[in-house]
Order: structure tokens, then sequence, then C-alpha cells
């Protein structure tokens, strides 16, 4: 199972103050887990083993301060920390110890740390940071150490040097580049032994001197040969966010033009319902009408009583008048007094009724209008205020509509699309032309390659004439071949163990990742930056998965990176699935057992409910719990099952 951490004794270090915390290791499991509330000391573990590893790259100095335990300092004016951790590796055990003192000058705290010491197999190393790192590299703290909630930021397209070098120390590459090295300096060596000793033959000197000059120009074309790959590398990613933002920006430029067309839509819909205001505004002015039809038909019968009434008596005032005037009545009789007497009274009482022409004529008019307002259709009033509403409620949608469209294109001016269109095709053109310089400084390389070649056949067949001569053209034939051979070990190297962790991230994140199916494979540049591999045949850019997604990557990254270096450390996780759903966790926690090393879990029972805890179980090989001393400001660490 490789190194294992059997032990950590911890002295005021910070809610410990006497603890040992131990790991029983004859068991064929490979989990233990160490349960603890939140502020009971989880993290706290995992830093003491960190500080003690790699002293102020694991915890800054001046923040050490802090860490003394706050109740034993109240006691004393001096104070002693102390971490030591014991590990073992094929029968082999080992103890790392670090310590640090408080005291007080005068009133101000101070702080003095040691030098950490590590034993091995009971004897004591010299040196002990060289060792302490050749057995964990301290520029991998992070691949054994780390905590759940920055778990993603392994999952980054961009890897920074340090974490580069640090994965490359993992898989042993360092080793082989310096064979290379030495091999490389060995032959400048014996070069200058033998341009030495080549003085007295003027030819031999040239083609050595000529062969020296080759092989300078050669490193520095190799050199800007390495930058100008780098600066590809570079180029490409550049390139390559360019389209990511190209394709996004392409999507808010649509988005920009439907903008376009809605606001177009608008402005009709909003004359549309300018219009139905207005026929509205002109119903409700016509509403009356309808519900005074019957009081209308009254009025129009009444006038054309009257008008029927009023027109008879205008006729009967003209034949009582031509009576008045006549000798005999209508009926053939003579007229005689009396019966002037008669029509008399009767012209009398009808001069009160006045101009009854001029009355019946604007009555008529008045009845010929109340006609008309009873001819008129009914009024479909409800109908008209549903358009209305309707034509309102389409323009508050589209208005909404616009509303997301613009919140979606905020800060995106229409330029910008352009630009980026430009810029893309500026980098496509960058990225050609760093290519072409690759290619060109390829060809002057082999071309000085091939000329330096010939130049050592021709200085072996001058040195041979002279044994001492001779003897080093074989020691540089003898570099060479090792320089050159360590040359195609690192590259065959890089790329096995670079297709090995491809193959075990990418087992290992098919049984995390909640979409098995959409995904074919996991890519690693040259760099160790990631991509994601989906049944299309495109290469995912990480930052745009999911949270969960990135953190199911990361696990499975650093766990194919683990099984790919053949020297499996032990990984201690805090906070073990940072933000991760129940179906990631329980992705995780079904694949920590396959992981060869060991696992320590430090978490909560948020962290690691029952039902996980249930399918773990079988792999567990110990559950240990934190408890807390109220009266004492302190935590103690037991074994619970």
């Amino acid at each position: 199972m490789g190194l294992r951490l059997k032990q950590i004794r911890l002295k005021n270090w910070k809610c410990y103050r006497e603890q040992i915390v131990r790991f029983n290791l004859n068991t064929d499991k490979n989990i233990w887990i160490v349960f603890g509330q939140n502020g009971y000391g989880k993290t706290s573990l995992l830093e003491a083993i960190i500080w003690c590893l790699y002293g102020n790259e694991g915890v800054l100095t001046k923040k050490l301060l802090d860490y003394f335990n706050r109740i034993a300092l109240k006691k004393r004016k001096q104070l002693e920390l102390s971490v030591q951790l014991n590990f073992e590796e094929n029968g082999k055990n080992y103890f790392i110890s670090r310590e640090a003192t408080w005291s007080l000058r005068g009133t101000t705290p101070n702080v003095v740390i040691g030098e950490p010491t590590f034993y091995e197999d009971g004897t004591q190393r010299k040196n002990p940071r060289e060792y302490i790192d050749s057995l964990l590299p301290k520029s991998c703290k992070e691949f054994f150490f780390f905590d759940g909630v920055e778990i993603q930021r392994y999952a980054q397209l961009t890897q920074t040097d340090e974490t580069r070098n640090a994965i490359e120390q993992i898989l042993g590459i360092p080793e082989l580049k310096n064979l290379r090295d030495d091999a490389d300096k060995a032959l400048h060596q014996i070069e200058k032994d033998l341009n030495k000793a080549s003085v007295a033959n003027q030819d031999l000197k040239q083609k050595t001197d000529r062969l020296e000059k080759l092989q300078e120009e050669i490193e520095l074309t190799t050199g800007q040969l390495q930058i100008a790959k780098k600066s590809l590398t570079e180029a490409i990613k550049i390139y390559e966010d360019c389209q990511e933002r190209a394709r996004q920006i392409e999507d808010l430029h649509d988005k920009l033009q439907a903008i376009d067309k809605k606001e177009q839509e608008k402005r009709y819909i909003e004359r549309n319902l300018e219009n139905a205001e207005k026929e509205v505004e002109s119903a409700l002015r016509k509403v009356s009408i309808p519900l005074m039809r019957e009081f209308i038909q009254e009025v129009y019968d009444d006038l054309q009583r009257k008008n029927i009434k009023k027109t008879g008596l205008s006729v009967s005032l003209k034949q009582l008048r031509d009576l008045l005037n006549s000798d005999r009545c209508l009926c053939g009789r003579c007229m005689d007094d009396q019966s002037r007497d008669y029509i008399r009274q009767q012209l009398e009482e009808l001069k009160n009724v006045g101009n009854l022409t001029q009355e019946i004529i604007e009555h008529d008019e008045l009845r010929n209008q109340l006609s008309g307002l009873l001819q008129d259709r009914p009024l479909d009033l409800d109908g008209i205020l549903l358009k209305r509403d309707r034509i309102r409620d389409d323009l508050d949608e589209l208005k909404q509509s616009i509303a997301n469209l613009k919140q979606d294109t905020n800060g995106l001016k229409r330029s910008e699309v352009e630009e980026t269109w430009r810029r893309v095709g500026a980098e496509e053109k960058n990225v050609e032309a760093i290519g072409e310089r690759i290619n060109r400084l390829s060809r002057e390389i082999e071309q000085k390659k091939q000329e330096a070649d010939r130049l050592r056949r021709e200085i072996e067949t001058l040195a041979g004439r002279d044994r001492e001569t001779a003897t080093l053209v074989k020691q540089v034939r003898l570099a060479e071949g090792l320089r050159d051979a360590a040359n195609e070990l690192i590259e065959w190297y890089i790329d096995d163990r670079k297709q090995t962790i491809e193959n075990h991230t990418f087992d290992l994140h098919r049984q995390v990742t909640n979409k098995p199916d959409e995904y074919r494979g996991v890519a690693i540049a040259p760099n160790y930056t990631l991509r994601v591999k989906t049944v299309t045949g495109e290469a995912l850019n990480p930052e745009i998965l999911s949270a969960g997604e990135k953190e199911a990557l990361a696990f499975a990254f650093i766990t194919g990176l683990n099984l790919a270096s053949e020297t499996a450390a032990p990984l201690i996780m805090d906070t073990p699935f940072g933000h991760l759903d129940m179906q990631h966790q329980k992705n995780i926690i079904n694949a920590l057992p396959n992981i060869p090393s060991q696992v320590i879990v430090l978490a909560t029972n948020r962290d690691l409910p029952d039902y996980l805890l249930h399918e773990l179980r079988p792999h567990v090989a110990e559950i240990l719990n934190i408890s807390r001393d109220a009266t004492e400001d302190m935590s103690i660490v037991e074994v619970r099952e």
C-alpha cells in the first residue's frame, strides 16, 4: 500500500494538550475516518501534519503564535509545542518531529522554531529536509493533503509551473532529467578536454572548435525551440479562449439581433394598443345608449303621438277659420250666429297652442335622430375591452422578454463582436506563425546536428592517429549516446506516464461523474492541464463544468496521479466532499476503496451521513472520534470502533 501514517503525537498544538492519535495498520483495509464537529480540531490535525513536514511552508511562522494551546499559555511564561509523525513503508519506520518554543520578551511574545528531525529505523539522518522531501515532496503536498472545498482548483485549465513541477516530481521525471543533464555536462567537459588535446593538430583543432561552436548554437537554438513550444502552448490556450469567448459572444450577438426584432415588434404592438385605447374610449362614450334604449323608444313614440296630434290641430285651425268666413257648414247647413260663436270660442282656445308648424318640424328632426340611435347595432363592450387587454398582455410579455435578453447581454457592445472575431483571427495567425517558427528551428537544429555528426566523424578520423585524442573521442561518443538515450527515455517515460494518468483518471472519472454516458475519455496536455472528451469528440474546458463535475474530475485526476506514480502516499482529506451533491458524494465514496493508498477522512456527520457510512463501512479500518473537554479547552481523539 506504500507509505502510511501510523501515529501522530501532539503537544500543546492548538486544542490538543497531550494527544497521541494511532492508526492501526494491521489490516488490509485502506480507509480511516476521524469524526468531529466543526471547531473540534479536524483541520488542526491536518495543519499539524503539514507543519511538521514543511514548517513555514505549511503554517506561516507569524501565524504560529495562535497555534499554542490557549489554556497552557495562561499557566506558563514559556511553552513548548511539538508534533511528531510516524510513517511506515515496506517494513521501514520513519519518525519526523518538529518543535517550537513560545516565550515572552518583556511583554512581547516570541516564537522560536527548531529544525525538524528525521529518524529512519532509529537512525537519525542529517539533512532532514532532504529526507522529508524525498519521502513526501514539499511541492506535491497539495496532492496528499487537501481540503475538499478547494479540490476544484486541480481541474482548472491552467496549472502553475509549481504544480507542473510537483506532478513531474511525483512521477519521478526529475531523476531522469538529472541523468540527462549529467550526461550533457560530461559531454561538454570531454569536448573541452578534446579541444585542449588537439592543439598540436591544427586541422583537428579547427574542427573541434567548429564542433564546440556548433554545439553552442544547437543549445541556443534548442532553447529557442523550447521557448517557442511553450509560447505555442500559451498561444493555443489564448486562441481557444478567444474562440470560446467568440462563441459566447456570437450567442449574445444573436440575442442582440433578437432584441432589435422584438423592439420593432414592440413599437407595432404599442401602436395597436393606442388604437385599442381609442376604441375603448369611444365605446365608453356610447355605452349609455344601449342601456337607455327603452327610454329612447318611449320618447320616440311620445314625439310621434304628439306630432300626429299637433298635425291634426293645425288642420283643425285652418278648417275652423275657413268655416268662420263661410256661409255654410261642412255638412251643408247654413251657418248661424250660435255656430259662429262656438267656432270663435274654439279658435280662442287654439291660440295657446302656438306655432304648430315649427314645433312639428323640430319634433320630426329629434324623432329622426332618436330613430337613428335605435337602429345602431348593439355595442360589444366586453369584446372591445378583451381585445385591448390581450394587446396589453402581449406588450408586457414582449417587454419582459426584451428585459431578459438585455440582462443576458449586459455590458456587451455590438462592436465587441467584430473585435472578438478579429482577435480570433489574429490569434490563429499567431499560432500559425509560432508553429512555422518551431518548424524552422527544428530544421535548423536537425541541419546543425547533421553537420555536428559529420564533424565528429572527421574528428574521429583525425583523432584516431593519437592515442589520447582517440580515447577522448570514444568518451565523447559514449557521452552523446548516454545523453541521447536519456532524452529518448524522458520522452518515452513522460508519454507513458501521461497515458497511464489518462487511463486511470478516466476509469475513476466514469465512476464518480453523474454523466458517465456523456464522456469518452480524459485528455492531459503536456503541461498537465485537463480536457474532458465527450461522445461527440469535443474536448471540454473544465471551467465550463458545474462545481460538482469539477470536483469529480479533480478527485479522479488526483487519484489517477497517485496510481500512476507507483509510490502511493497517504491521502488525508479534510471536508472531503466540499459542496458535492448527494449522487457525487455516493460516487466518490464507492471509489475510495479502489485507491491503492491509505485514505484518512476528516469529516463531520453531515459530511458523511449514516447512509454513506453504511456503504463505506466494509472498507473502513477504524473510526476515530474527536470529543471536547470544555473545562480545559481541550480536544481528545479516541477510537470509536
